[in-house]
């Protein structure tokens, strides 16, 4: 199988890792390609027919135009959470049955664990926490150069840090309406880095979010809180926790990044496309309750999400 990567930054060279360790062989689509770099190519229709699928990891305000340009192909499409940064997406697009949002934190068995053991309890309460700092992320690079930090290549904490969005609604149900406060801007960013997010949850409970890239303290963590126990993850530590029993885990991030990798490549030998946990269908309300958060913002006030 031959996989075409868009964005050679750090996730695009994690993707190819993993690929190439798993036999496939992996093209970069480049605008300029380097002629000394034998796996890079220019947008060349011959060459992209005879890819077997794409994985789209270039900065996220492009990921919408990208896919427009690669459906014609055909092929499954990968796309690096968030999806898209714009509202409006096509019919084409939503219709599109061979796309995927990779949201890996649906593969970590942690995860996993917690939704079955509170599938049917009743939920009082829940707060996910992800506290980091954003300069200390590629020590490579001058922070506030990163997509991460720019609102036009679609950056800030809502659309970087959306996986706590993502697993909220995972594990929780979906949400009918959403508050977004920014708290005070510690970094001088043109993006949020620091916001508090209440979710209210389609069964009549709130979910707090707290997203945060400019804390020297590195938290990230989720407690849960049912009518009858307690539940506490934490993404440093491999044991869950429920009430005062500790379940162990032995799971690394990097395990998660192949989990997700092994389970989409069954998924397209098998072309059972709508299988799959990330298939675009299972992301969209968590694409709308992202548009929310930041319209909330926008707009100081809460939003309501009509959903079928």
């Amino acid at each position: 199988m031959i996989c075409c990567v868009v964005g050679k930054g750090s996730i695009g060279k994690r993707h190819s890792n993993i690929l190439e360790n798993l036999n496939i062989k992996v093209l970069f689509l480049r605008r300029r390609p380097n002629k000394k770099e034998k796996n890079e190519i220019s947008y060349d229709k011959k060459k992209l027919n005879e890819v077997n699928f794409f994985i789209i990891s270039n900065p996220s305000s492009l990921h919408l135009r990208t896919i427009k340009k690669l459906i014609v192909f055909n092929k499954p499409i990968f796309v690096e959470k968030p999806f898209v940064t714009q509202k409006a997406i096509s019919k084409e697009i939503i219709n599109y049955n061979k796309l995927f949002v990779l949201y890996q934190m649906r593969f970590d068995p942690r995860i996993k664990f917690i939704k079955k053991k509170i599938t049917q309890k009743k939920i009082k309460k829940a707060k996910f926490t992800w506290k980091t700092y954003l300069p200390d992320w590629h020590k490579y690079e001058n922070y506030k150069e990163s997509y991460a930090s720019r609102k036009k290549l679609g950056g800030g904490v809502i659309f970087t840090m959306c996986h706590e969005i993502d697993t909220a609604i995972n594990i929780l149900g979906k949400v009918k309406a959403v508050s977004a406060k920014k708290n005070r801007n510690i970094l001088k960013l043109d993006v949020e880095d620091n916001i508090k997010i209440k979710l209210q949850h389609n069964e009549n409970f709130n979910s707090t979010i707290n997203l945060n890239f400019a804390s020297k303290k590195q938290v990230r963590t989720f407690k849960i809180k049912t009518d009858d126990n307690f539940f506490s993850w934490d993404f440093f530590d491999e044991n869950v926790y429920v009430g005062n029993k500790k379940h162990k885990f032995r799971i690394k991030n990097d395990q998660i990044y192949n989990k997700q990798m092994k389970n989409l490549l069954l998924i397209l030998r098998k072309k059972k496309y709508d299988n799959s946990i990330i298939h675009l269908k299972k992301i969209l309300h968590t694409q709308e309750v992202i548009n929310a958060c930041i319209e909330s913002l926008n707009k100081k006030k809460k939003i309501t999400i009509n959903y079928e």
